[in-house]
This record gives structure tokens, sequence and C-alpha cells, in this order.
């Protein structure tokens, strides 16, 4: 009798571990949840990309559409390395402040792409120095 006394009293010790550790678990899971949730909530300002690197971003995307190898000009000429450095003004404009190439003709044709790209209103007008080197070379 008093073995199976103590047999009930350790399966009902172990039930009430069990049980602990189930709510224990289900506690969790629901913080976790909640806490999922309200990220979503979170304001905007806790946006990780500024204007300013959405406008470097912007920049990068137009120089990629415009400046493409020149099929339709003189092909021959048009091979070289042309390093560019630029700004983007108030306007936003994007200004080259200098540009060198051993070869004139692509040199000149980066600087006659670069010049209609317009990104939007920089209105701080600040904008550090950016840098791209273009190659242009036979396939």
């Amino acid at each position: 009798m008093a073995n199976n006394q103590r047999q009930r009293c350790q399966n009902t010790k172990h039930d009430e571990d069990t049980t602990l550790r189930h709510v224990f678990a289900l506690g969790l899971l629901l913080l976790a949840s909640t806490l999922h949730a309200s990220i979503g909530d979170l304001p905007d300002t806790f946006s990780t990309a500024s204007p300013q690197t959405e406008m470097e971003r912007a920049v990068k995307h137009q120089i990629d559409r415009f400046v493409i190898f020149p099929l339709s000009e003189n092909a021959g000429n048009m091979y070289g390395t042309v390093d560019i450095a630029y700004v983007v003004n108030t306007e936003g404009r994007v200004v080259v402040v200098a540009s060198g190439s051993r070869n004139s003709d692509p040199r000149d044709y980066v600087v006659r792409k670069l010049a209609p790209i317009k990104v939007g209103p920089n209105p701080s007008g600040l904008w550090n120095i950016s840098r791209v080197r273009f190659t242009f070379r036979p396939e």
C-alpha cells in the first residue's frame, strides 16, 4: 500500500512539473509573438536608410541607366578607362567636378551622359565628392 502511495505521489509530482513546463513554454511563446507583432508597429523614424543614402542609391541607379557602352558612336575610339568625380547640387543635378582619361572620346561621352541626370532636390547642398570609374573595353 505504501508503495502505491509513493508511486501516486511521484506521478503527481511529474504531472505538476510537466504542467509548469508547459505553462512556462506557453508564456515564452506568447511573449515572443507579442514582441514580434510590436516590431511591425515601430515608427518610420527607425528606418535605416537616411535621405542621403537614398539619394546616393538614386544617383547610382541613374548612372547605371544612362552610362552604357556607346553602340551608336564610333566604337573604335571608345575604349579605355574614365575616372569621374562628381557632386549633386541643391537642384539634384549631377555636376562633374573632375574627369580624367587617356582617351578623350570616352571621357567626353561619359560627361555628356552624366549632364542630364537629376535625382531630386538636395536642399542641404551637402554632398561629398563621389568618384566612379568607367571601363570601356571589348567583351
